[in-house]
């Protein structure tokens, strides 16, 4: 399988499995079904090596100067994380509303999440360069560029229970139940490349604990800390499907998980 995630690819590595565990099609299928697109934004060095062939073109910063409308006020203690070029993304790939031009900048105070904030800049958008501030956290920060790569996810935490053709397959056996278990390490399995604990735009929540789609809510991005200050937690921004396919990123949530 290539090193570029697609769902067909995954779909057809993960029916693989499946038949060699013996299990059913419609099982398999059912957590096939499950899977949801990301984008993965990393650093060059980190890029699949038939991606680097390509010359590829950046579509992302982290850390560095923003570029926002003339006007917007925000606290100097938000630092600005990252700017995304909406328009340089690969497209066709999320299963999420994500803008086509112009740049998602967020900004955000790494000690305090209650500063932190996420802006649309449509494209033709008049801006000014916001610089670091004396008490910017990230100031000591080198801004450097990021990659795509497009991804495929599964939900964290998945197990048999969340998958009723798995339950009524494996009810009371113990055995079917093992093959199903061993079909989810699988599937996982197949999905751990070394750029996906980088930035991640889309799919399911990279969450260490509950899965935030529980609650009903999506993931917009999720930035690791240690891309932009060294510390081990995990920024994750969120918002009902509403506000992210409407761009009311004013609403949006910043959890972070250490």
């Amino acid at each position: 399988m290539t090193a570029i995630l697609t769902h067909e690819a995954v779909r057809d590595a993960a029916h693989d499995a499946g038949r060699t565990l013996g299990l059913p099609e419609p099982v398999t299928e059912a957590f096939v079904r499950l899977l949801r697109p990301c984008l993965h934004l990393c650093p060059y060095e980190v890029l699949p090596e038939e991606l680097r062939k390509e010359d590829p073109r950046p579509v992302a910063r982290i850390a560095g100067s923003a570029r926002l409308p003339e006007g917007v006020d925000v606290p100097s203690c938000a630092a600005h994380v990252l700017t995304v070029d909406c328009a340089a993304l690969p497209t066709g790939v999320l299963d999420i509303a994500f803008p086509a031009d112009g740049h998602v900048v967020v900004l955000a105070d790494i000690t305090d999440q209650d500063d932190s904030y996420v802006f649309h800049v449509p494209a033709g958008t008049e801006t000014v360069e916001r610089q670091p501030a004396d008490d910017d956290a990230l100031a000591s920060v080198d801004p450097y560029p990021l990659y795509a790569v497009p991804g495929i996810t599964t939900l964290r935490g998945l197990s048999l229970a969340r998958v009723p053709e798995a339950v009524a397959y494996a009810e009371k056996d113990a055995e079917r139940a093992q093959l199903v278990a061993e079909l989810i390490r699988r599937i996982q399995s197949l999905l751990s490349v070394r750029w996906g604990h980088e930035v991640q735009l889309g799919g399911y929540s990279p969450t260490w604990q509950d899965p935030l789609e529980d609650d009903g809510d999506v993931l917009l991005l999720s930035v690791p800390e240690s891309m932009v200050s060294g510390d081990d937690c995990i920024t994750h921004v969120t918002g009902t499907p509403e506000e992210i396919a409407e761009c009311r990123y004013d609403g949006l949530a910043f959890l972070v998980e250490t």
